[in-house]
């Protein structure tokens, strides 16, 4: 995240029930690369990207970028969520001077369905709110993404507007402390 003024970054690894949020570290290297190359994980964000790609891009020790989260299971990342600002050129008037917080995540196939998304996403926006309060949040996905529709829904995020991108219709919702749960 750009601007995440006095808050300290990185935070504490973050814990719920059964996962860690944390900083990446090396040893994740093999899982990004599993994430970014899955035809599944691309489905509706452009597709995969070629492996020889990813292993000559991904650096051997992950670089600190503030607002992104590892979610680890068992000692063993399965996906990340990260929280970042929105380009001018993509503000959503959600805010008044744009740059709002945009929550995004990937989660490897094998733990899909077990309500792992919902529960790092829901301590990840607990975070936001305790560093930077009332400040809203943003998520975009495609309309035939189902279950980021049923995450959003679940999470809070109400409807803002919905869009033609990348050849697709894409959904924006927003989310803030003071947002009722759908």
């Amino acid at each position: 995240m750009t601007d995440l003024g006095s808050v300290a970054w990185p935070p504490a690894p973050i814990k719920t029930a059964r996962l860690v949020l944390r900083e990446p570290e090396a040893r994740d290297r093999a899982a990004f690369i599993e994430l970014f190359t899955s035809p599944e994980v691309g489905a509706y964000i452009g597709g995969p990207r070629p492996c020889d790609e990813c292993e000559r891009a991904l650096p051997e020790t992950p670089e600190r970028r503030p607002g992104l989260f590892v979610i680890e299971l068992d000692g063993t990342m399965i996906g990340t969520i990260e929280l970042s600002r929105r380009d001018a050129e993509r503000r959503s008037h959600v805010r008044p001077d744009a740059g709002e917080a945009e929550l995004g995540y990937l989660l490897l196939p094998e733990a899909w369905g077990h309500g792992y998304a919902a529960e790092a996403c829901a301590a990840a926006l607990g975070w936001f709110a305790d560093v930077l309060p009332d400040e809203p949040v943003v998520l975009c996905t495609q309309t035939a993404n189902h279950r980021s529709m049923r995450l959003a829904a679940k999470l809070g995020f109400t409807e803002v507007q919905r869009y033609k991108a990348w050849g697709a219709e894409q959904w924006m919702g927003v989310w803030s402390p003071v947002t009722p749960p759908a």
